[in-house]
Formats: C-alpha cells, sequence, structure tokens
C-alpha cells in the first residue's frame, strides 16, 4: 500500500499540485490503475458526462480540458456548481467511487477505510494547501482544525470496528470543492474538542501555573463541568460554531464566531463579536449573581472587562465560567 511520502513525485517536478490531482493519485495508486483522475472527476464534474462521449472529438477536448483542471484549483468551480445542482452528489459519488474500489481492490473497507484516513486525506490536505498559497482562498485555521478532528473522528470510528467510508469519501469531495468540511458535519467532529482530557492537571484539580481559564458548565441536579480550556495572554480565544474556533459550539443559537476573551494592557476582556442573541457576563456569588454586561444581540463588536469568577453566557444557555487558571477548577458551585 503507497504511503502518502510515495506519492507522485512529478507533482512537485512539474507544478502540479492540486487537492484533486493529489486524492485522486492516491486512488490511482491504491487500484494501479483501475480507477483513475478521469474516472473521479466523472463522478463529480459536471462535465463529467462528456469523458466517454461517442464522439472523439469531444472526449479529446475534454480530456485537455481535465489535463488542465485537474492540475489547478479551477476543478473547484465545477464541483461546486455540481452541488448547486444536485446538494447529494458528494455521497452519489462516494458510493460510487467505493463501489470501483471494491472492484479493483482485494482490500476490505476497515482497510480501505484506514488508506483514504491516512494516505488520501492528507494528501488532499497537502494540495489545498499549496492552492492556498497559490491565491485560493481557504481558512488555514478552521482547515488545520478540521484536518486534526478528522483523523481523530476516523481512528474512534476504527477503534470501534466502524469504517464509514461513505461519510469519509463525501468529506473529501466536499472539502476539495469549498475548502472546509460541511458545516454539520464539522460541528460533530468538533463539538468536544479542544476540551482537555480527563487526567489533565485542570481537569483534576490540580494547580497549574498562573493564568486564566474558560471552564464550561451544564446545570442540572448541580453544575456539571463538559469542558476545561486554557486562556492565553498573548493570543485571543474565540468560542462560536465555526470549527475554527478555540471552544466550539454545536448549539444553532451560537453564533459562527459568538465572542472572543483576550488580555489587553494587563485587563481581561470579553468581546461580543455581534452575535445574534447575545452574550451576558454575571457577576457575584452563586446565590446573588447580577448581570453586568448584556450585548443585547447588538450588531458590531461590544467588549467588556472582565473578571475571575464572571459567568460568561451565551445566547442565554450556555455558560462558561472564568477563573484563574491556578485554580482548584473542580470547586465551582
Amino acid at each position: 500500500m503507497a504511503s502518502s511520502s510515495q506519492v507522485c513525485d512529478c507533482v512537485h517536478e512539474h507544478g502540479w499540485d492540486s487537492a484533486f490531482y493529489r486524492f485522486a493519485e492516491t486512488i490511482r495508486n491504491l487500484t494501479c490503475g483501475g480507477c483513475n483522475h478521469k474516472h473521479i472527476y466523472a463522478l463529480v464534474g459536471t462535465r463529467g458526462r462528456y469523458i466517454n462521449h461517442s464522439n472523439p472529438v469531444v472526449r479529446k477536448r475534454t480530456a485537455a480540458a481535465l489535463s488542465r483542471l485537474m492540475h489547478s484549483s479551477r476543478y473547484a468551480a465545477d464541483m461546486q456548481q455540481g452541488y448547486a445542482d444536485d446538494s447529494s452528489v458528494f455521497s452519489k459519488a462516494a458510493t460510487s467511487l467505493i463501489e470501483m474500489l471494491h472492484e479493483t481492490t482485494k482490500l476490505d473497507d476497515a482497510e480501505l477505510f484506514d488508506y483514504a484516513l491516512h494516505t488520501s486525506w492528507p494528501e488532499l490536505l497537502r494540495g489545498l494547501e499549496s492552492e492556498r498559497r497559490a491565491g485560493r482562498e481557504v481558512d488555514p485555521l478552521r482547515m488545520a482544525c478540521e484536518s486534526r478532528e478528522m483523523v481523530r473522528w476516523g481512528e474512534q470510528q476504527a477503534a470501534c470496528n466502524r469504517a464509514p467510508l461513505a461519510e469519509l469519501f463525501a468529506a473529501c469531495f466536499r472539502t476539495m470543492a469549498f475548502g472546509c468540511l460541511d458545516d454539520r458535519f464539522a460541528r460533530t467532529l468538533c463539538s468536544r474538542t479542544p476540551a482537555e482530557s480527563d487526567d489533565s492537571p485542570a481537569a483534576c484539580g490540580e494547580r497549574v501555573s498562573k493564568g486564566a481559564c474558560l471552564v464550561r458548565t451544564t446545570v442540572g441536579d448541580g453544575p456539571c463541568i463538559s469542558g476545561v480550556w486554557c486562556v492565553d495572554a498573548d493570543r485571543p480565544f474565540s468560542i462560536g460554531r465555526f470549527s475554527s474556533c478555540d471552544a466550539i459550539e454545536a448549539d444553532p443559537v451560537v453564533s459562527r464566531l459568538h465572542c472572543r476573551v483576550f488580555m489587553l494592557g494587563g485587563t481581561w476582556f470579553l468581546e461580543d463579536g455581534g452575535s445574534t442573541h447575545g452574550t451576558r457576563v454575571l457577576r457575584g456569588e452563586d446565590d446573588a449573581l447580577s448581570c453586568v454586561f448584556d450585548s443585547g444581540g447588538e450588531k458590531g463588536p461590544r467588549a467588556f472587562p472582565l473578571e475571575f469568577g464572571d459567568r460568561i453566557v451565551l445566547a442565554g444557555r450556555i455558560t462558561y465560567w472564568f477563573c484563574a487558571r491556578d485554580a482548584h477548577v473542580l470547586t465551582i458551585g
């Protein structure tokens, strides 16, 4: 089975370095040419029906166009048009690709899933990064976050003896076309991250170096911690539905970039990002909390100085506790 480092050195020699080309090359290598770039493009490109046209002139012109497309980011416009015409096109293409792989390889679903996750997906991302450097509009932070979570999701699936190939390939096609995952899938992948693990110092209530942290709490019979994040003074910490946010929320009432926490001039601030349903800050003891800031859903960013112990409430239903990083975080009430 070819590794990502073995995938077509001629990509660099000839300057051909798109996400589509790299992904398709891994499939061609896996199938020894039985499933190549032309076959894959026929599944997702709006001009795919012309690839095997009965008219040889049409076939020749299509092949020439395909050669140019597969080595540049221009293929993305075709894929986006295909998706606009039929939003299920990537799911259908994934199913068809799996059928081709079953016909041309002796690998089972688990082996195909492992290859796609650890060879095809990384090569796709390398091609996408090359396109970004060449001028394609791709959010590198979101791309890095989704890449990390995609691998984590895949390894969790494999550990549970599952191999959702159709989901993985559909996500690959979507990423090639739009430079990011489908928002619903991204929220599924990222909704639990980057919360610290159960055995981390913060989660265990140990004292850690001074600074700040955010503790996400849920209300039931008693407060329950559902995530802990360290906040660095030299970098704003974002909360929202975007998969490029530091703390990612799946609740639709939360805006894509709902708010940020940052330090300026030695003071911590909360900045509402113009969220639709607003951000509030509650201050005081548990039995006597008062609202000291309410963005009210007003348009445009609004900043407010934070104090340790403040509760940050998103859209009236999601609470983060802002505390000193050397606090025993499990003792909150």
